[in-house]
Formats: structure tokens, sequence, C-alpha cells
């Protein structure tokens, strides 16, 4: 009797352990059948005003707070405690002098509050979750663009990659400039971007370029940015940007699936390029954002660090919004076949969040989430 339990345990063992490792993903799991929810059911324009716009707001502050709150998560977690035990009661300056000076500030606001990381990261959290929120109301199905969303660029990159992840709230805000023709706020998105992770200044031009931003006013005020941040960043602190990552041959694995997934939405795009139901400001904003994510399969077969170019492509990342979000309203003949489609974005969106969250090489910095300790709101520690 012994023998034969024994033989049941064993045989049981990798299911339990599989049941007891989704159990851990259970966070993700009620966020993305949230969003996926919505995006099947709700109407389009529902997030648009009223109570679909509430449900949408609230959805958002939700995820402000996921991030926020998180508890060792993420790649970037323990760096930013460690950081500001570093720096500890050193001025602004100190902070800033030796980091993008945004995130800098966000540190040093983090220790002089008294609270723990969670107050740096509630604030970068926030920004990231307004920005995302504003991208997905431009589209023409919020909630279908919010759930392609939540697998990789909230889950992997809002809740593992800080500096970045706020500067791509920042981004998105700026592409939303972008569309309206709003030079103002797209300067101001882009400087906060910048001031956050080096990295976003790069890909400015290419969007100045391909909008319809008066381009003489977008280079005068533009242009110095452009080039401060240049000689400041780029060069004074090079080990901590792209050319450090080149200068070492950097690799990140899974990069060349990360460009993928930017790549599959911008070749879907093109094919079915005129039956995209798009404003010529949209057009051309989508042109020039499918059009770098298919530049950059090519940089990551040129390029001597993967790193470099997989660092660089997360703000290539709303492309999978825009075309997947907008895809079953491009295809469908019939309300059936849109909501075919619409399920089918979510079934993929779905298989992505499953498959990283199992196989990624570093999947355990995300896996289980967990929320902060009570005892821990105050006083900063690991």
């Amino acid at each position: 009797m012994n023998g034969a339990g024994w033989m049941l345990t064993r045989k049981s063992t990798p299911g339990i352990q599989l049941c007891g490792k989704l159990r851990r993903m259970v966070p993700y799991f009620l966020i993305f059948v949230l969003a996926a929810g919505f995006a099947i059911v709700a109407p389009r324009g529902a997030p648009y005003k009223g109570g679909g716009f509430v449900a949408f707001t609230l959805f958002s502050v939700l995820l402000a707070l996921m991030i926020g709150f998180r508890w060792r998560v993420g790649g970037d977690w323990s760096w930013d405690v460690y950081y500001m035990l570093l720096k500890g009661d050193g001025g602004v300056t100190d902070y800033i002098g030796s980091m993008d000076p945004g995130y800098g500030l966000l540190l040093w606001l983090g220790w002089n509050s008294a609270f723990n990381i969670w107050f740096t990261h509630l604030i970068g959290g926030g920004i990231f979750a307004y920005g995302l929120a504003k991208f997905c109301l431009n589209e023409v199905h919020p909630w279908l663009a919010m759930t392609v969303a939540i697998p990789y660029l909230v889950i992997v990159v809002a809740m593992g990659y800080d500096r970045q992840a706020v500067a791509i709230g920042f981004v998105m805000l700026a592409m939303v400039a972008m569309q309206d023709r709003s030079l103002p706020r797209f300067v101001r998105n882009t400087v906060l971007a910048t001031s956050m992770h080096v990295t976003s200044l790069a890909l400015m031009p290419v969007f100045v370029f391909g909008s319809r931003i008066n381009k003489f006013w977008a280079m005068t005020l533009g242009g110095p940015i452009f080039i401060v941040g240049y000689i400041y960043f780029l060069r004074q602190k090079a080990q901590d940007s792209i050319a450090g990552y080149i200068g070492t041959g950097y690799s990140s694995s899974g990069a060349s699936i990360r460009v993928a997934m930017n790549a599959l939405p911008a070749v879907v795009y093109f094919i079915f390029r005129n039956r995209f139901a798009l404003t010529d400001d949209e057009r051309r904003f989508a042109d020039v954002l499918a059009l770098i994510a298919l530049l950059f399969v090519g940089l990551l077969i040129a390029s001597p660090s993967s790193t470099a170019v997989d660092r660089m492509a997360l703000y290539i990342i709303p492309i999978q919004l825009f075309v997947l979000g907008r895809l079953p309203l491009a295809l469908a003949r019939s309300t059936r076949d849109y909501s075919a489609l619409t399920i089918g974005v979510v079934t993929y969106s779905a298989a992505v969040m499953l498959v990283w969250l199992n196989f990624a090489d570093n999947a355990d910095y995300w896996v289980p989430y967990s929320l902060i300790d009570i005892d821990k709101l105050v006083g900063l520690s690991f």
C-alpha cells in the first residue's frame, strides 16, 4: 500500500506543481480576464462616457495600484531599493546626478517620504497607467487595446522595467499628442520621457518627421532638447545607455521573440492597410510605427548587442495595441465576424501571457505576484 501510495503521489506531482504555479499567477489572470471580458461583452464606445468611462478609469487605477504595491516583483525591483539605500540621505542632486534625472527625482521623493519603495513605484505606476489609458481611449476599441497591453506591456514591462515603464507612459502620451497635432503636449511629454530613460530620446525625431506636427517649431523647440540630451546622457553616461549595451555586446534571451511580436502586427497592418479606416493623421502615425517595428528586425540581425535593440523596441510596443485593437473592425464583414475576431485577439493575448509566465527565462522575477506587507509600508527595506 505504501508503494502504491508513493507511485500515485509521484505521478501526480507534475500536475500538482502546475496547479501550484498557476495559483501564483492568479492576480495576473484576474486583470487579464477583467479587461478581456469587457473587450468581448461591452460595446466598443463604452469607455468614452458614463458608467463605461468610470469602469475604464477604475481599471486603470487598479493597474497603477498593482504596479505600485507589488513586493519583490520584476527585474528592477531590487535595483531601485539598492540605489535608494546607496544614496540614502543625499540631496536631490546626488540622486539625479548619477542617473536619469526624472527617475532619480522619483527615488529621492520615495526616500524622503519615509515610506518604502512602493511610494516611488506608485507614482511611476500612476504615470504609466495614465499614459496607457489615454492611448487606449484614442483607439476605436479601448478595452481590446487594453487587453492586448496586459500580457507584456503591463505585466512584464510596467512591473519589471521600472524606469522605461515610466518613460513609455510619457511616450504614449506623446504619441497621442502627435496624432492630435499638439506640439506643446508632444514636446512636454518627450522631455518627461527623456528624463526617465534616455533611450526614449532616440525615436522622437522619427516620430516628429512621421507626423503632421509643424516641423519648424518641432525642430526649434525639440532640437536643443535632443542635442543636450545626446551630449549629456549618450556621451557622459554611455555605460547606462544604448551605446553602453552595444559597446559591451550585451545579449538578451528572447529578444528575437519580442521584436517579432512588434513585427507581426506591422506586417498585418501593411497587408490590410486599406481596410483600416484611419484619418490622415492616424495613417501617417501607423505607417511610421509599423516601419520602425520592421526596421528593428534588421537591427536585431545587424547589431552586436541584442539587448540594445530589445530595450529600444519597447517603445514600439504600442503598434500591437494599435493594430490588434483595430483588426476586428478592419476585417469583419458582419457582427458575427467582429465577435469572432475579437475573441481571436483575446485568445492570442492570453497565449502570450501564459507562455511568457511559464517559460520565459526570467519569469521567476514576476511569479508569484506579491503585495507589500502592511508592516513594510513605512521604512525602506528589502
